[in-house]
């Protein structure tokens, strides 16, 4: 009922129209040239359209004219929307945004920084990384070394999964209180036999209600203050996938009635909000009503009272990565409901992403505005890992077979010789891709399910990754990766069924239980 509004509202970027003094240019290769050929060292500000920070740092640090002249007497400025780069938010995800990072003119990192810095503390910064050293990455530096699974490495991960568990609210006992999806799916696993993780689960389901928009449906992001009354209110289509499918799978194996009530209100959400003509979803909605302040009296108000004073912006771009999640997750609605409308709104992303995204050399794009960005790992994986599972739950064998392309694209574009598959293709690359974890435990899942409904030798793709993953050098500084565990019980043995049924599948894996 809002779709009127939204088409006047809708705004992509989120750096101020005014007073735009520094003298950006876009975060790509001509950028480094310039920084050689001035001997200037250049500076990143990587943000998004939703961020709180990001406008009050645009507000402020980069308004105030001795940075501005700073930055742009001494810098090449750049900046980027870590949204429209995959590239860039496989590289500095775990910073937050803003991040701030300081190459030298030669292009190596001199200085990275998370968050909001004020203009008293970034000049002193601005001035002291003019001439400093690179950072060294330690971890990608180190030599790999493989080892065998042993109930050593189980235990590791396990005990380590444990020691970030927060039994009394849920979650993982961190500032930041959300809930990762790879968790819950352990927890779901291990339920059975196991009366922590059955008590954690319930807990962690039922404390993240804690945020949902009562009026107006959705997920916010996180809350802050290690507890769940502090939510920062951007809604992230990605958040929304992964709660819709977590709220999916758990109402499959509880029936709980709150817990369908809230997979209903993100269904509303999305339909209201964030559903585009074309069958995909938009991006995002901003946390700020008015960009860099705080909108906390605004999102604890009615919907009627919101709709008087206005609705945050709404991110028109439509990623393939986050769709593909959303068709997942709509397929566990499917599953846990029986209402069959998840699976046509599943099937009219997938057609979507099939008709339009296409790549000429046989992968996906990321979004379709910019197309001459290297394709990146997550757009292929997620977008192979619907498809199979609507191959799964249709029997639609054209999904099958778009499925497995994708997988041997992967193969062919992203698989290092160490194991692992990188997180974009180098060609067009700006900076040298990585290899990260969480998507590469995905991956491992993904091919070892697709051996089972396409070409076996696609297990030995999925055994290659899980050896890369499992190497002593990674594992040591792994923070709660329980989906390791999930990836090792399913390389072990075969699921007892894989078959088109609406009550099998939901079951994700369908193994058994290690006694």
């Amino acid at each position: 009922m809002y779709k009127h509004i939204l088409w006047v509202l809708c705004v992509i970027g989120w750096w101020p129209v005014n007073g735009q003094h520094i003298n950006w240019q876009n975060f790509d290769k001509s950028a480094f040239q310039q920084a050689m050929q001035q001997n200037k060292p250049l500076l990143l500000d990587l943000g998004a359209s939703w961020c709180h920070w990001c406008h009050v740092m645009d507000d402020s640090t980069y308004e105030n004219p001795t940075i501005v002249q700073y930055i742009n007497d001494y810098y090449i400025p750049t900046r980027a929307n870590q949204d429209k780069r995959p590239d860039l938010y496989a590289k500095y995800k775990d910073y937050g945004w803003p991040a701030t990072i300081i190459f030298s003119p030669e292009g190596n990192e001199v200085y990275k920084e998370a968050g909001y810095i004020s203009p008293e503390t970034f000049l002193p910064i601005l001035q002291t990384q003019l001439h400093s050293s690179p950072i060294t990455n330690t971890i990608n530096n180190s030599p790999i070394n493989y080892q065998a699974w042993t109930p050593a490495v189980k235990k590791y991960i396990l005990d380590n999964f444990y020691y970030y568990l927060d039994t009394t609210l849920g979650a993982y006992d961190m500032s930041q209180k959300y809930i990762e999806y790879d968790g819950i799916d352990y927890a779901m696993y291990a339920a059975p036999t196991n009366k922590i993780l059955a008590r954690w689960l319930q807990t962690s389901i039922t404390q993240s209600f804690n945020l949902n928009d009562t009026a107006w449906g959705g997920v916010y992001q996180y809350s802050t203050n290690r507890d769940w009354q502090h939510p920062h209110y951007e809604k992230l289509l990605g958040i929304q996938a992964r709660y819709l499918k977590m709220y999916a799978r758990y109402y499959a194996l509880k029936k709980d009635a709150s817990t369908l009530a809230r997979l209903n209100q993100i269904n509303s959400y999305l339909q209201t909000f964030l559903a585009s003509p074309n069958g995909l979803y938009y991006n995002s909605q901003d946390a700020d009503l008015i960009a860099g302040q705080h909108a906390a009296a605004f999102f604890t108000s009615s919907s009627a009272e919101r709709l008087h004073q206005g609705i945050p912006r709404i991110d028109s771009a439509c990623y393939a990565k986050e769709n593909a999640q959303l068709a997942e997750a709509f397929l566990y609605s499917w599953a846990a409901t029986g209402d069959t409308s998840y699976l046509q709104k599943a099937k009219k992303i997938l057609t979507t992403l099939t008709t339009v995204y296409n790549a000429p050399n046989g992968g996906v794009y990321h979004d379709l505005q910019h197309t001459n960005l290297p394709l990146a790992l997550g757009d292929q994986l997620y977008f192979a890992n619907a498809l199979l599972l609507y191959y799964q739950a249709s029997g639609d064998t054209g999904a099958l077979h778009k499925s497995v392309a994708l997988a041997q694209w992967m193969q062919t574009h992203l698989l290092a010789p160490p194991g692992g598959l990188e997180s974009y293709e180098r060609a067009n690359a700006v900076l040298p891709p990585g290899i990260v974890m969480a998507e590469n435990i995905d991956a491992c899942r993904f091919f070892n399910r697709l051996s089972y409904n396409s070409d076996k030798s696609f297990k030995s793709t999925a055994q290659q990754i899980f050896r890369y993953l499992t190497q002593p050098s990674l594992l040591k500084h792994i923070i709660a990766e329980p989906g390791l565990l999930l990836a090792q019980v399913e390389l072990s043995s075969a699921p007892t069924l894989v078959k088109t049924n609406r009550l099998v599948f939901i079951q994700w894996h369908d193994y058994a239980m290690e006694q």
